[in-house]
């Protein structure tokens, strides 16, 4: 099964949703376990959800998911596909969430220190991102291509060499399980 070490479950939980119940479920667990997004908001008591355009997080679509806010700040994002109430993914935001002992914020190398089998690609539709796919395929971690590119590419788009191994994670992605 999923091997998530989730550093920050209690904070989480408890600190997110407001609930002391630490018989309840992560996040990133509801997702990947398949809830929809009625269910998924009901767990929540403290903080909001706004709605936000998919195309904002590198999804080509015009529809929109939610993001999840806590005192004025962007946790996670969470869509589904269209005329389907069950969470696609979830995208964490915060340094809050740890997947694996990582966390936005953490850098490419710390990446790799993980998942030593993995590269780094760019997203050759949407070219404002470069991404990493976990050993396990169970997520993704992003660089967002403002200043700074993490890695040079052929132009065949395969990797020539990285460049900024310093970069830091921007978003982690983590799909439904299916």
């Amino acid at each position: 099964m999923i091997k998530y070490i989730l550093v920050f479950s209690l904070f989480f939980i408890n600190g997110l949703n407001g609930n002391n119940n630490s018989n309840q479920s992560n996040p990133i667990e509801l997702v990947q376990n398949g809830i929809s997004i009625t269910d998924f908001k009901n767990t929540f008591s403290i903080g909001k959800f706004i709605k936000e355009p998919l195309n904002e997080y590198g999804i080509d679509s015009e529809n929109f998911g939610l993001t999840y806010l806590k005192n004025g700040k962007k946790i996670f994002f969470i869509w589904s596909r269209q005329n389907n109430e069950i969470i696609s993914e979830i995208i964490v935001l915060d340094e809050s969430l740890s997947i694996d002992g990582l966390t936005v914020g953490n850098t490419l190398n710390d990446f790799f220190r993980t998942n030593p089998n993995s590269t780094i690609e760019i997203d050759i539709i949407n070219s404002e991102y470069e991404y990493a796919k976990s050993d396990n395929g169970e997520y993704y971690v992003e660089f967002l291509i403002e200043e700074q590119k993490v890695a040079e590419y052929s132009e065949d788009y395969t990797l020539k060499k990285i460049i900024n191994p310093n970069s830091k994670i921007d978003r982690i992605r983590i799909h439904r399980c299916e």
